[in-house]
């Protein structure tokens, strides 16, 4: 009979443990406008820890401007209550590149100008984020974050889009859903 219910407490045990969600896939669809955490993969590493890693594409075209980048980032969260589930904290580093491209406009009759310019970045971030994160018992999350972090861009070519630059201190954050596991 010992034997019996050790066995069925272990497995009990076992059960609660492979349900317990420790991994979540998000994607975050404002990211696509140029951020860096499009798409996010999260894993429970402690107690109240999780280390999250994320990848993007994305780009838009306003008027003659075109915009696009690819990147990726690194996030290392302490959750308040639980791993994964409630409020957090955490700290972030970003990688992006990409292109910016003035493609020229002419008013017609041959006003304007048609020529082109188009110059390279690349961009390295470093900051910090709060957010709030709910998983509910089918495994949809939502995630909704928001801080601030260093940002560094360098440029291919230094006398275009001189007044679209912004180094400095940034806003960051993101509006995520997806699905816990």
């Amino acid at each position: 009979m010992n034997k019996l219910l050790c066995i069925f407490l272990l497995a009990l045990l076992g059960l609660g443990k492979l349900s317990a969600q420790e991994n979540s896939i998000k994607v975050n669809p404002l990211a696509i406008l140029g951020g860096t955490d499009l798409v996010s993969y999260e894993r429970v590493i402690g107690d109240n820890s999780t280390a999250l890693i994320s990848g993007a594409i994305g780009g838009f075209k306003l008027g003659s401007i075109k915009y696009s980048s690819y990147g990726g980032g690194l996030q290392y969260r302490y959750y308040f209550s639980e791993a994964i589930k409630g409020w957090y904290g955490a700290g972030v580093a970003g990688l992006q590149a990409g292109s910016v491209e003035d493609e020229g406009f002419d008013f017609g009759g041959g006003f304007g100008s048609t020529e082109s310019s188009e110059t390279n970045f690349s961009a390295f971030k470093l900051g910090a984020r709060a957010g709030y994160q709910w998983v509910w018992g089918s495994g949809f999350t939502f995630d909704l974050n928001l801080g601030i972090a260093y940002s560094t861009f360098s440029y291919d070519d230094d006398t275009a889009f001189t007044g679209l630059r912004a180094s400095g201190i940034l806003p960051t954050g993101s509006l995520a859903l997806g699905y816990s596991f």
